[in-house]
Protein backbone atom coordinates (compact mmCIF):
# COMPACT_ATOMS: atom_id res chain seq x y z
CA UNK A 1 0.00 0.00 0.00
CA UNK A 2 1.18 3.61 -0.48
CA UNK A 3 1.34 5.27 2.82
CA UNK A 4 2.12 8.82 3.69
CA UNK A 5 3.99 9.54 7.02
CA UNK A 6 4.88 12.79 8.51
CA UNK A 7 7.38 13.49 10.91
CA UNK A 8 10.93 11.47 11.20
CA UNK A 9 11.96 11.92 14.81
CA UNK A 10 13.31 10.05 17.26
CA UNK A 11 9.94 7.61 16.99
CA UNK A 12 8.93 8.30 13.42
CA UNK A 13 12.09 7.40 11.59
CA UNK A 14 11.95 3.63 12.94
CA UNK A 15 8.20 3.39 12.70
CA UNK A 16 8.25 4.71 8.64
CA UNK A 17 11.34 2.07 8.46
CA UNK A 18 9.40 -0.53 9.28
CA UNK A 19 6.52 0.22 7.27
CA UNK A 20 9.04 0.24 4.05
CA UNK A 21 10.45 -3.01 5.36
CA UNK A 22 6.79 -5.02 5.33
CA UNK A 23 6.34 -3.88 1.66
CA UNK A 24 4.66 -0.82 1.71
CA UNK A 25 5.25 2.31 -0.24
CA UNK A 26 6.47 5.20 2.19
CA UNK A 27 6.46 9.00 1.39
CA UNK A 28 8.11 10.99 4.26
CA UNK A 29 7.68 14.30 5.29
CA UNK A 30 9.87 16.04 7.66
CA UNK A 31 9.33 20.00 8.45
CA UNK A 32 12.95 19.77 9.34
CA UNK A 33 13.97 18.30 6.73
CA UNK A 34 11.41 19.11 3.56
CA UNK A 35 13.89 21.87 2.30
CA UNK A 36 16.67 18.74 1.82
CA UNK A 37 13.85 16.46 0.64
CA UNK A 38 16.10 15.54 -2.77
CA UNK A 39 18.98 14.44 -0.45
CA UNK A 40 17.46 11.03 -0.02
CA UNK A 41 20.30 9.67 2.08
CA UNK A 42 18.33 11.25 5.01
CA UNK A 43 15.57 9.42 4.58
CA UNK A 44 14.79 5.69 6.47
CA UNK A 45 16.07 2.77 3.92
CA UNK A 46 12.82 2.11 1.76
CA UNK A 47 11.15 5.47 2.42
CA UNK A 48 11.31 7.98 -0.17
CA UNK A 49 11.45 12.00 1.56
CA UNK A 50 9.43 14.59 -0.56
CA UNK A 51 8.85 17.94 0.33
CA UNK A 52 5.39 18.97 1.27
CA UNK A 53 2.53 17.95 2.72
CA UNK A 54 0.71 17.81 -0.64
CA UNK A 55 2.65 14.94 -2.08
CA UNK A 56 1.32 13.00 0.99
CA UNK A 57 -2.23 13.20 -0.39
CA UNK A 58 -1.56 10.82 -3.20
CA UNK A 59 -2.03 8.06 -0.28
CA UNK A 60 -5.18 6.46 0.52
CA UNK A 61 -3.59 6.49 4.06
CA UNK A 62 -1.26 8.99 5.84
CA UNK A 63 -0.04 8.57 9.00
CA UNK A 64 1.27 11.40 11.35
CA UNK A 65 3.85 10.86 14.41
CA UNK A 66 4.44 14.54 15.21
CA UNK A 67 4.98 16.49 18.69
CA UNK A 68 2.38 18.40 18.95
CA UNK A 69 -0.70 19.32 18.52
CA UNK A 70 -0.27 22.25 16.70
CA UNK A 71 1.80 20.50 14.10
CA UNK A 72 -0.82 18.00 13.82
CA UNK A 73 -3.76 20.41 13.41
CA UNK A 74 -1.73 22.03 10.72
CA UNK A 75 -0.87 18.84 9.29
CA UNK A 76 -4.29 17.88 8.28
CA UNK A 77 -6.44 20.77 8.41
CA UNK A 78 -4.16 24.00 7.85
CA UNK A 79 -3.93 25.98 5.12
CA UNK A 80 -1.57 23.74 3.27
CA UNK A 81 -2.69 20.69 5.26
CA UNK A 82 -4.25 17.00 3.97
CA UNK A 83 -7.56 18.25 3.77
CA UNK A 84 -6.47 21.15 1.15
CA UNK A 85 -4.51 18.73 -0.92
CA UNK A 86 -6.99 17.33 -3.04
CA UNK A 87 -6.72 13.62 -0.78
CA UNK A 88 -8.99 10.53 -2.65
CA UNK A 89 -12.41 10.17 -1.32
CA UNK A 90 -12.44 8.03 2.26
CA UNK A 91 -8.30 9.12 2.71
CA UNK A 92 -7.89 8.05 6.21
CA UNK A 93 -5.46 9.61 9.01
CA UNK A 94 -4.04 8.47 11.36
CA UNK A 95 -2.65 10.64 14.39
CA UNK A 96 0.23 8.64 15.84
CA UNK A 97 1.96 11.10 17.78
CA UNK A 98 0.73 12.36 21.51
CA UNK A 99 -1.42 15.42 21.22
CA UNK A 100 -4.37 14.83 23.32
CA UNK A 101 -8.14 13.25 23.05
CA UNK A 102 -9.80 17.15 23.07
CA UNK A 103 -7.76 17.95 19.86
CA UNK A 104 -7.77 14.52 17.96
CA UNK A 105 -11.69 15.03 18.67
CA UNK A 106 -11.52 18.69 16.93
CA UNK A 107 -9.51 17.43 14.09
CA UNK A 108 -11.77 14.44 13.59
CA UNK A 109 -14.67 16.68 13.02
CA UNK A 110 -13.02 19.45 11.52
CA UNK A 111 -11.61 16.96 8.86
CA UNK A 112 -14.94 14.99 8.58
CA UNK A 113 -16.66 18.19 7.19
CA UNK A 114 -13.83 17.80 4.03
CA UNK A 115 -14.35 14.00 3.45
CA UNK A 116 -11.41 12.92 5.62
CA UNK A 117 -11.22 10.24 8.26
CA UNK A 118 -9.30 10.38 11.37
CA UNK A 119 -8.57 7.78 13.92
CA UNK A 120 -5.80 8.33 16.40
CA UNK A 121 -3.52 5.42 17.37
CA UNK A 122 -0.69 6.67 19.72
CA UNK A 123 2.22 4.31 21.36
CA UNK A 124 3.65 3.10 24.22
CA UNK A 125 7.15 2.26 24.46
CA UNK A 126 11.22 3.10 23.77
CA UNK A 127 12.74 3.93 20.17
CA UNK A 128 14.39 0.69 20.62
CA UNK A 129 11.35 -1.17 20.67
CA UNK A 130 10.06 0.63 18.07
CA UNK A 131 13.22 0.07 15.98
CA UNK A 132 12.04 -3.80 16.51
CA UNK A 133 8.70 -3.10 15.89
CA UNK A 134 7.36 -4.03 19.53
CA UNK A 135 5.72 -1.06 20.73
CA UNK A 136 2.31 -1.10 21.37
CA UNK A 137 -1.02 1.34 20.06
CA UNK A 138 -4.15 2.75 21.13
CA UNK A 139 -6.70 2.92 18.83
CA UNK A 140 -9.24 5.47 19.01
CA UNK A 141 -12.04 4.72 15.93
CA UNK A 142 -14.72 2.71 14.51
CA UNK A 143 -14.76 -0.88 14.11
CA UNK A 144 -14.55 -0.87 10.35
CA UNK A 145 -11.57 1.73 10.73
CA UNK A 146 -9.67 -0.16 13.25
CA UNK A 147 -9.59 -3.19 11.04
CA UNK A 148 -8.76 -1.00 7.99
CA UNK A 149 -5.47 0.23 10.00
CA UNK A 150 -4.87 -2.65 11.86
CA UNK A 151 -2.73 -4.77 9.23
CA UNK A 152 -0.60 -1.11 8.82
CA UNK A 153 -0.50 -0.64 12.54
CA UNK A 154 0.63 -4.44 12.71
CA UNK A 155 3.64 -3.27 10.89
CA UNK A 156 5.15 -1.23 13.10
CA UNK A 157 3.57 -2.24 16.34
CA UNK A 158 3.37 -5.83 18.95
CA UNK A 159 0.13 -4.77 19.83
CA UNK A 160 -3.17 -3.24 18.66
CA UNK A 161 -5.82 -2.48 20.78
CA UNK A 162 -9.42 -1.00 19.80
CA UNK A 163 -9.91 1.32 22.48
CA UNK A 164 -13.16 2.96 21.65
CA UNK A 165 -14.20 5.59 19.57
CA UNK A 166 -11.91 8.30 18.22
CA UNK A 167 -9.77 10.05 20.75
CA UNK A 168 -10.06 7.33 23.18
CA UNK A 169 -6.43 5.95 21.79
CA UNK A 170 -4.93 9.49 23.26
CA UNK A 171 -7.03 9.14 26.80
CA UNK A 172 -5.51 5.28 27.27
CA UNK A 173 -2.09 6.54 26.02
CA UNK A 174 -2.24 9.90 28.63
CA UNK A 175 -3.36 7.27 30.99
CA UNK A 176 -0.29 5.31 30.56
CA UNK A 177 1.90 8.12 30.77
CA UNK A 178 0.82 9.28 34.07
CA UNK A 179 1.21 6.04 35.75
CA UNK A 180 4.64 5.69 34.18
CA UNK A 181 5.70 9.14 34.97
CA UNK A 182 5.23 8.31 38.04
CA UNK A 183 7.00 5.32 37.96
CA UNK A 184 9.82 6.90 36.73
CA UNK A 185 9.86 9.65 39.23
CA UNK A 186 9.39 6.44 42.60
CA UNK A 187 12.83 5.07 40.61
CA UNK A 188 14.68 8.17 40.76
CA UNK A 189 13.72 8.87 44.52
CA UNK A 190 14.45 5.55 45.62
CA UNK A 191 18.09 5.79 44.02
CA UNK A 192 18.26 9.21 45.89
CA UNK A 193 17.25 7.15 49.11
CA UNK A 194 19.93 4.25 48.29
CA UNK A 195 23.06 6.91 47.13
CA UNK A 196 22.47 8.84 50.66
CA UNK A 197 21.99 6.20 52.30
CA UNK A 198 25.63 4.54 50.99
CA UNK A 199 24.28 1.83 49.26
CA UNK A 200 25.92 0.58 45.96
CA UNK A 201 23.59 1.95 42.95
CA UNK A 202 23.87 -1.01 41.18
CA UNK A 203 23.71 -3.38 43.80
CA UNK A 204 19.98 -1.40 44.64
CA UNK A 205 18.82 -1.35 40.82
CA UNK A 206 19.07 -5.09 41.00
CA UNK A 207 17.05 -5.38 44.00
CA UNK A 208 14.82 -3.28 42.91
CA UNK A 209 14.07 -4.70 39.87
CA UNK A 210 13.52 -8.42 41.38
CA UNK A 211 11.56 -6.59 43.61
CA UNK A 212 7.46 -5.95 44.15
CA UNK A 213 8.21 -3.26 42.52
CA UNK A 214 10.15 -4.36 39.39
CA UNK A 215 7.70 -3.72 36.69
CA UNK A 216 9.36 -4.21 33.38
CA UNK A 217 9.81 -0.41 32.75
CA UNK A 218 12.37 -0.74 35.93
CA UNK A 219 14.74 -3.52 34.26
CA UNK A 220 15.14 -1.80 31.02
CA UNK A 221 15.78 1.92 32.19
CA UNK A 222 18.71 0.13 34.01
CA UNK A 223 21.46 2.23 31.88
CA UNK A 224 19.42 5.03 31.44
CA UNK A 225 19.43 5.41 35.57
CA UNK A 226 22.92 4.01 36.31
CA UNK A 227 25.04 5.53 33.16
CA UNK A 228 23.16 8.07 31.85
CA UNK A 229 26.01 9.32 29.61
CA UNK A 230 26.79 6.21 27.53
CA UNK A 231 23.42 5.13 26.27
CA UNK A 232 21.24 7.47 23.73
CA UNK A 233 17.98 9.08 24.88
CA UNK A 234 14.89 7.45 24.46
CA UNK A 235 12.26 9.74 25.85
CA UNK A 236 13.45 12.73 26.64
CA UNK A 237 12.25 15.00 29.87
CA UNK A 238 10.68 17.06 27.46
CA UNK A 239 8.37 14.75 26.10
CA UNK A 240 7.17 12.90 29.23
CA UNK A 241 6.64 16.71 30.84
CA UNK A 242 4.29 17.55 27.26
CA UNK A 243 2.58 13.92 28.69
CA UNK A 244 1.91 14.31 31.80
CA UNK A 245 0.81 18.24 31.35
CA UNK A 246 -1.93 17.02 29.10
CA UNK A 247 -3.23 14.28 31.85
CA UNK A 248 -3.42 16.96 33.80
CA UNK A 249 -5.27 19.19 31.56
CA UNK A 250 -7.94 16.11 30.88
CA UNK A 251 -8.15 15.54 34.84
CA UNK A 252 -9.23 19.02 34.99
CA UNK A 253 -11.60 18.76 31.98
CA UNK A 254 -13.17 15.77 33.72
CA UNK A 255 -12.87 17.95 36.91
CA UNK A 256 -10.25 15.43 38.16
CA UNK A 257 -7.66 16.30 40.90
CA UNK A 258 -4.04 13.70 40.67
CA UNK A 259 -2.15 14.94 43.37
CA UNK A 260 0.74 12.46 42.13
CA UNK A 261 0.68 13.86 38.35
CA UNK A 262 0.80 17.32 39.59
CA UNK A 263 4.12 16.72 42.13
CA UNK A 264 5.59 14.70 38.88
CA UNK A 265 5.06 17.62 36.61
CA UNK A 266 6.32 19.99 39.24
CA UNK A 267 10.01 17.85 39.57
CA UNK A 268 9.97 17.69 35.32
CA UNK A 269 9.30 21.71 36.10
CA UNK A 270 12.53 21.68 38.26
CA UNK A 271 14.46 19.33 35.48
CA UNK A 272 13.64 21.46 32.78
CA UNK A 273 14.37 24.85 34.34
CA UNK A 274 18.26 23.02 35.08
CA UNK A 275 18.35 22.25 30.96
CA UNK A 276 17.27 18.84 31.12
CA UNK A 277 14.46 18.73 28.82
CA UNK A 278 16.34 16.96 26.22
CA UNK A 279 17.59 14.55 28.46
CA UNK A 280 16.71 10.39 28.86
CA UNK A 281 13.38 11.21 31.49
CA UNK A 282 15.57 8.88 34.27
CA UNK A 283 17.47 12.09 34.59
CA UNK A 284 14.87 13.29 36.99
CA UNK A 285 17.04 11.90 39.25
CA UNK A 286 19.96 14.47 38.47
CA UNK A 287 16.98 17.34 38.80
CA UNK A 288 16.25 15.65 42.25
CA UNK A 289 20.38 15.30 43.08
CA UNK A 290 20.44 19.27 42.04
CA UNK A 291 17.70 19.86 44.58
CA UNK A 292 18.95 18.04 47.36
CA UNK A 293 22.45 19.34 46.78
CA UNK A 294 22.20 22.78 48.80
CA UNK A 295 20.58 20.69 51.96
CA UNK A 296 23.47 17.93 52.08
CA UNK A 297 26.32 18.27 54.77
CA UNK A 298 29.31 20.04 53.23
CA UNK A 299 32.17 17.72 52.44
CA UNK A 300 35.37 19.79 53.06
CA UNK A 301 37.74 17.05 51.19
CA UNK A 302 35.09 17.29 48.06
CA UNK A 303 35.49 21.05 47.74
CA UNK A 304 39.06 20.98 46.16
CA UNK A 305 37.86 18.66 43.63
CA UNK A 306 34.79 20.36 42.98
CA UNK A 307 36.63 23.40 42.34
CA UNK A 308 38.81 22.07 40.28
CA UNK A 309 35.50 20.33 38.14
CA UNK A 310 34.08 24.15 37.91
CA UNK A 311 37.36 25.40 36.39
CA UNK A 312 37.64 22.40 34.20
CA UNK A 313 34.31 22.99 32.47
CA UNK A 314 34.84 27.05 32.19
CA UNK A 315 37.93 26.15 30.32
CA UNK A 316 35.51 23.95 28.27
CA UNK A 317 33.07 26.21 27.47
CA UNK A 318 35.50 28.54 26.03
CA UNK A 319 37.44 25.80 24.05
CA UNK A 320 33.88 24.73 22.33
CA UNK A 321 33.16 28.31 21.41
CA UNK A 322 36.28 28.82 20.14
CA UNK A 323 36.18 26.07 17.69
CA UNK A 324 33.13 26.67 16.55
CA UNK A 325 33.85 30.36 15.36
CA UNK A 326 37.63 28.96 13.92
CA UNK A 327 35.59 26.44 12.10
CA UNK A 328 37.26 24.04 13.96
CA UNK A 329 34.43 21.08 14.25
CA UNK A 330 36.60 17.99 14.58
CA UNK A 331 37.95 19.78 17.26
CA UNK A 332 33.87 20.65 18.97
CA UNK A 333 33.10 16.98 18.09
CA UNK A 334 35.92 15.76 20.36
CA UNK A 335 34.31 17.83 23.27
CA UNK A 336 30.94 16.87 22.46
CA UNK A 337 28.80 13.91 23.80
CA UNK A 338 27.51 11.40 20.60
CA UNK A 339 23.85 11.91 22.09
CA UNK A 340 24.64 15.84 22.27
CA UNK A 341 21.05 17.55 21.72
CA UNK A 342 21.42 21.03 20.70
CA UNK A 343 19.11 23.69 20.65
CA UNK A 344 19.07 26.88 18.77
CA UNK A 345 16.94 29.89 20.24
CA UNK A 346 14.55 29.43 17.02
CA UNK A 347 13.23 26.42 19.15
CA UNK A 348 14.79 23.49 16.35
CA UNK A 349 17.08 21.10 18.07
CA UNK A 350 20.35 18.89 16.25
CA UNK A 351 21.85 16.16 16.82
CA UNK A 352 25.58 15.92 17.30
CA UNK A 353 25.97 14.84 13.70
CA UNK A 354 22.94 17.15 12.18
CA UNK A 355 24.63 20.15 13.81
CA UNK A 356 28.22 19.13 12.78
CA UNK A 357 26.86 18.40 9.13
CA UNK A 358 25.32 21.74 9.28
CA UNK A 359 28.25 24.21 10.44
CA UNK A 360 30.55 22.02 7.82
CA UNK A 361 27.80 22.96 4.99
CA UNK A 362 28.39 26.78 5.94
CA UNK A 363 24.23 26.44 7.00
CA UNK A 364 26.15 28.34 10.17
CA UNK A 365 29.25 30.43 10.22
CA UNK A 366 29.77 31.88 13.42
CA UNK A 367 31.91 35.26 13.49
CA UNK A 368 31.83 36.16 16.56
CA UNK A 369 30.16 34.70 20.13
CA UNK A 370 30.66 36.14 23.85
CA UNK A 371 29.59 33.76 26.21
CA UNK A 372 30.07 35.34 29.62
CA UNK A 373 29.49 32.49 32.83
CA UNK A 374 27.15 33.45 35.29
CA UNK A 375 27.53 30.41 37.24
CA UNK A 376 28.61 26.36 37.08
CA UNK A 377 26.94 24.09 39.64
CA UNK A 378 28.57 20.28 39.63
CA UNK A 379 26.59 17.55 41.14
CA UNK A 380 28.53 14.14 40.61
CA UNK A 381 29.08 13.24 36.81
CA UNK A 382 26.74 16.43 35.82
CA UNK A 383 27.96 19.95 35.23
CA UNK A 384 25.54 22.77 34.71
CA UNK A 385 26.67 25.95 32.84
CA UNK A 386 24.15 28.95 33.41
CA UNK A 387 25.17 32.48 31.01
CA UNK A 388 24.60 34.03 27.61
CA UNK A 389 25.67 33.33 24.51
CA UNK A 390 25.87 36.64 22.72
CA UNK A 391 26.56 36.23 18.64
CA UNK A 392 26.74 37.40 15.03
CA UNK A 393 26.61 34.55 12.68
CA UNK A 394 25.06 33.74 9.49
CA UNK A 395 22.64 31.00 9.62
CA UNK A 396 20.73 29.43 6.09
CA UNK A 397 22.03 33.11 4.18
CA UNK A 398 21.00 35.34 6.57
CA UNK A 399 23.19 37.79 8.74
CA UNK A 400 21.59 37.60 12.48
CA UNK A 401 23.13 38.68 15.62
CA UNK A 402 21.94 36.92 18.91
CA UNK A 403 21.45 38.04 22.65
CA UNK A 404 20.57 34.46 24.41
CA UNK A 405 20.40 33.29 28.08
CA UNK A 406 21.27 29.97 28.01
CA UNK A 407 22.05 26.63 29.80
CA UNK A 408 24.72 23.57 29.08
CA UNK A 409 25.00 20.48 30.16
CA UNK A 410 28.05 18.49 30.62
CA UNK A 411 28.52 14.65 31.50
CA UNK A 412 31.50 13.20 32.84
CA UNK A 413 31.62 10.38 30.56
CA UNK A 414 35.01 7.59 30.57
CA UNK A 415 36.46 10.29 32.86
CA UNK A 416 36.27 12.91 30.55
CA UNK A 417 33.81 16.31 30.35
CA UNK A 418 31.51 16.01 27.27
CA UNK A 419 28.89 18.52 26.24
CA UNK A 420 25.34 16.71 26.43
CA UNK A 421 23.12 19.64 25.90
CA UNK A 422 22.60 23.18 25.12
CA UNK A 423 19.55 25.66 25.50
CA UNK A 424 19.10 29.25 24.67
CA UNK A 425 16.57 31.77 25.45
CA UNK A 426 15.81 34.61 23.52
CA UNK A 427 16.26 37.49 25.77
CA UNK A 428 13.47 39.99 24.85
CA UNK A 429 14.57 43.18 23.01
CA UNK A 430 13.59 46.41 25.68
Amino acid sequence: MLIGFAGLGRMGRPMARNLARAGHEVLAYDPVLAASADDQGLAPDGVRLVRSVADLAAAPMTISMLPDGATTRELVTGRDGLCAAGVQDGHLHVIMGTVGPTLVREVAAAAAERGVQVVDAPVSGSVSLADAAQITTMVGGTEEQFARVGPVLAAMTKMQYHTGPVGSGSTAKLAVNAVLAALNQGVAEGMLLAEAGGLDTAVFYEVLSTSAAGAPYVGYKSDAFLSPAEIAVSAPVSLIHKDVSLALDLAAEQRLTLPGSEAVVGVLDQATAAGLGEEDMAQVLAALRLLNASERPSNPEGTNAMNDDVEQIRELEDRRYDAIVAGDFDGFAKLAHPDLAYTHSTGDTDTLESYLEKCRAGFYDYHRIDHPVDRITVVGDTAIVVGEMNADLTAGGVQKTLANRCLAVWVRSGGDWKLLGYQPTVVPRS
